[in-house]
């Protein structure tokens, strides 16, 4: 990684709005993972890279701005770059509103309309690209895009296009503000045609390992509550930000009533998700990442099509939870007297709500060959949230000292989950402006790290509603809960018989 440059090239694209959110766009998910990074400014001005050079320093204060030659370069530009960068790879970028523009090829040009969401939907795709290059020996098929147009509108390989108008989102919830979250906010607050008021719903903190993923945390948040960003961040006068640092439950317990027309589900994992869906709202938006997959599912009519807990409905026996933690802490071969097992013990730690003890850290460091000292800063954080730093956050992996491979951890990469959140609000934005022309089904997905291609990446498709009966929108209970919520309107009767 430290032989590795990476670079933004820019020229007067910048001075259009899209190609300057864009180019931010870059450099906020560039700066969380290149340690060098070679900002080209081609647009004869001095200081025009000063804004960017210093967005890269909040998030990580040690990256290197750099000239050396980049190995692979993403253009926002008008012009084709110089003999100069003969040898980079290249790849252009730009937006048209809502559509989307890619080339590996020529300049594709930059809007400039009040539309953040392509602008900042092709710089995530431009850095998938970038991330298939540097690490294409490890990936397998790691095949780059070539020349397309997406439009987020459609949700397709089109130039579907709408016009600006002003659209009233009314109140809506956003659950989670974690990296969908973030790359979610990121997108309503540069959206200035939109009026409204989202209240975001996020009880943790930012932690280190959160800079990897969080589009909008920089390292001044570490330690602070995560809902301190969005209103800072904010650029948006007609969108205002309510956050309550709680729990979905917590929130829920507040309110003097659940009555919750709009939700969008920005968390990550299935079981709060669902237990979102098991509150009732009116209307569902989720967005969801997993391995090299970006989701987004539209739940509209609870009872009548799938909801949110149908897509999660398990079809086969799964792993347990507390041996998932254990093998993934590398501790799962410890033996322990029986009747007790490994499993056994792990389930007391997370069910229990335990803190990270002198045993459990005894058993990580001599499994994984750590220094149990390096350790005692972990000590009474409850296990959950010390699972999610440790595993999830790539520490394990930097401490231990054996041989052993890491475990099968899945953590959605930065532009990933931007680009999640990014469709998130697109979905919402253009769900409430009735900017779609025909209904889509209530499944889209999309694949990060293959290129985009007509029919096959995105595509949407139908996800049928749970026949099995086990799910929460074939009980009684729930459906006759839901319907009192929010009765279906009283129909006119005909004055003419």
């Amino acid at each position: 990684m430290n032989k590795t440059v990476v670079g933004i090239a820019f020229d007067d694209a910048i001075n259009k709005r899209e190609g300057k959110l864009a180019a931010e766009m870059l450099t906020r998910l560039l700066s969380r993972l290149y340690p060098k990074l070679n900002l080209i400014n081609l647009t004869g001005k001095k200081d025009a890279a000063d804004e960017y050079i210093e967005l890269a320093k909040k998030i990580n204060s040690r990256i290197e701005i750099t000239k050396v030659k980049p190995t692979v370069i993403v253009a926002v530009s008008q012009k084709p770059l110089s003999k100069e960068y003969l040898g980079s790879r290249i790849f252009y970028v730009g937006s048209d509103k809502w559509v989307a523009k890619f080339s590996d090829k020529k300049p594709v040009g930059c809007g400039n309309s009040e539309v953040p969401f392509a602008a900042g939907a092709v710089a995530c795709v431009a850095v998938s690209n970038i991330f298939r290059v540097v690490f294409q020996d490890f990936i397998n098929e790691a095949a780059l895009d070539g020349d397309f147009s997406f439009s987020l509108i459609n949700l397709d390989c089109s130039d579907s296009n709408a016009e600006i108008k002003e659209i009233d989102v009314q109140d809506f919830i956003l659950v989670g503000f974690g990296a969908i979250g973030n790359g979610a906010v990121w997108a309503l607050a540069n959206t200035p045609f939109i009026k409204g008021t989202v209240t975001i719903v996020e009880p943790e903190t930012v932690d280190l390992s959160n800079l990897q993923r969080y589009v909008l945390a920089e390292e001044r948040h570490i330690d602070k509550a995560k809902t301190d960003i969005p209103q800072v961040y904010n650029k948006n006068s007609n969108l205002k930000i309510n956050v309550v640092p709680k729990t979905w439950a917590g929130f829920l317990g507040e309110k003097n009533n659940w009555i919750n027309s709009s939700v969008l589900i920005s968390i990550d994992n299935a079981k709060d998700r669902i237990g979102v869906q098991s509150s009732l709202p009116k209307k569902i938006i989720n967005s969801y990442t997993a391995e090299n997959l970006i989701g987004i599912s539209r739940h509209y009519a609870f009872g009548e099509e799938a909801c949110v807990a149908c897509t999660y409905m398990p079809t086969e026996e799964r792993k347990n939870f507390a041996l998932e933690v254990a093998e993934n802490l590398g501790i799962h071969r410890i033996n322990l007297p029986p009747p007790f097992t490994i499993e056994y013990a792990m389930g007391g730690y997370l069910h229990g709500n335990k803190g990270a003890d002198d045993q459990l850290l005894g058993w990580i460091a001599s499994e994984n060959s750590i220094d149990r000292a390096e350790l005692e800063k972990f000590k009474d954080i409850p296990v959950r949230e010390f699972y999610s730093k440790f595993v999830c956050g790539g520490i394990l992996m930097k401490m231990k000292k054996n041989d052993s491979k890491a475990g099968a951890v899945e953590a959605p990469l930065a532009f990933q989950s931007a680009l999640a959140g990014i469709l998130l609000a697109a979905e919402y934005v253009v769900e409430k402006g009735r900017l779609r022309k025909s209904k889509l089904p209530n499944v889209s997905q999309l694949w990060p790290l293959a290129p985009i291609k007509k029919d096959i990446n995105p595509r949407s498709f139908i996800f049928t509603k749970d026949n099995t009966g086990r799910c929460i929108c074939s009980d009684k209970e729930f459906i006759a809960a839901y319907q009192k919520k929010y009765p279906a309107p009283v129909k006119q009767k005909s004055l003419t018989h």
